[in-house]
């Protein structure tokens, strides 16, 4: 394999991670400071202008700040995708992997116009959570991007352990859903004017407060089972790790009456907790059974991630 063009593969796979989750960041900044009428209309700034105007104030250059960070976005998915395809091209990768950097950059694309679509229908706050919800799973197919990248080996788990790490992996998701609809019934709208869910605030941070003590519990569980095998232990120890400063943050935020910067602290924890979560859902396979005499070895239960 070309060493250069390979080290490019692995700089861009992660700069790809790395911006879907930054633009979680940037887009939390533009709810909690109200701007995300700032840029009244879509795909225009406002009518007659794609950039915002002296008049729009700081809320306008927030909101268009974060537009545009959706084209860094999408042209550092065309690099991932041109260099994945290459590299699959010289049979150093599978097809998988230009295939996923590509539905990366629709994924950004469709983002683009959900975005949109939430500005003209005033922020309902169901398409804003959708928004927030297709960004957790481009963060979710970026680290799968990495591993390919980095050629990632599995690590073989007994059978309850990988069984484990699916139920872990689908009640993170949940977790995750229920902080959105959480998000939805707070006060934080992007806009004074902005509808809410008209659910509890209280009883969603309640049911999403016990979904994520389920998970930890869970994940504690996983952490005794993967103690003997330190490359186990260690990635459950990091989602552990995530999860309890995510609840930790949560608490804050919820007993302070969520000031901004705690608020925008759980969503940077949030995309770190949506990382680890992949990271160790990936990389944990069920331990090869012993093949009959003869019979080629079962290297897996699932598919390796890797190449």
């Amino acid at each position: 394999m070309d060493v250069t063009r390979s080290r490019a593969l692995k700089g861009w796979s992660i700069a790809s991670l790395i911006a879907n989750m930054v633009i979680i960041w940037t887009g939390a900044l533009v709810r909690l400071t109200g701007s995300g009428l700032g840029c009244p209309t879509w795909p225009q700034c406002e009518p007659g202008s794609y950039v915002p105007t002296p008049e729009m104030g700081i809320h306008g250059a927030i909101e268009f700040g974060n537009r545009l960070l959706t084209f860094v976005l999408a042209a550092i998915a065309l690099v991932t995708f041109v260099l994945a395809l290459r590299a699959f091209r010289r049979g150093a990768v599978g097809r998988s992997m230009p295939v996923t950097a590509f539905a990366v950059g629709l994924g950004i694309i469709a983002q683009a116009i959900i975005g949109g679509i939430s500005v003209r229908m005033q922020l309902n706050p169901w398409i804003v959570g959708l928004h927030m919800f297709v960004s957790v799973f481009l963060i979710l197919a970026c680290v799968w991007l990495v591993h390919h990248a980095y050629a990632s080996a599995p690590a073989f788990a007994p059978l309850r352990l990988a069984r484990l790490t699916e139920v872990v992996f689908a009640l993170g998701i949940v977790v995750i859903a229920l902080g959105v609809v959480t998000t939805g019934a707070g006060p934080h709208a992007g806009d004074g004017g902005a509808a809410r869910n008209a659910l509890s605030t209280e009883w969603t941070a309640k049911i999403h407060a016990w979904s994520v003590w389920a998970l930890v519990a869970l994940t504690v569980l996983g952490v005794v089972w993967a103690w003997s095998d330190a490359r186990l232990r260690r990635l459950w120890l990091i989602l552990l790790g995530s999860e309890l400063l995510q609840g930790l943050i949560g608490y804050v935020q919820y007993f302070t009456h969520l000031p901004l910067g705690v608020v925008l602290a759980h969503m940077v924890g949030t995309t770190v907790f949506t990382a680890a979560l992949g990271h160790v859902w990936l990389l944990t396979r069920r331990t090869p059974s012993p093949a009959p005499a003869g019979a080629e070895p079962d290297v897996a239960a699932r598919p390796r991630v890797g190449v």
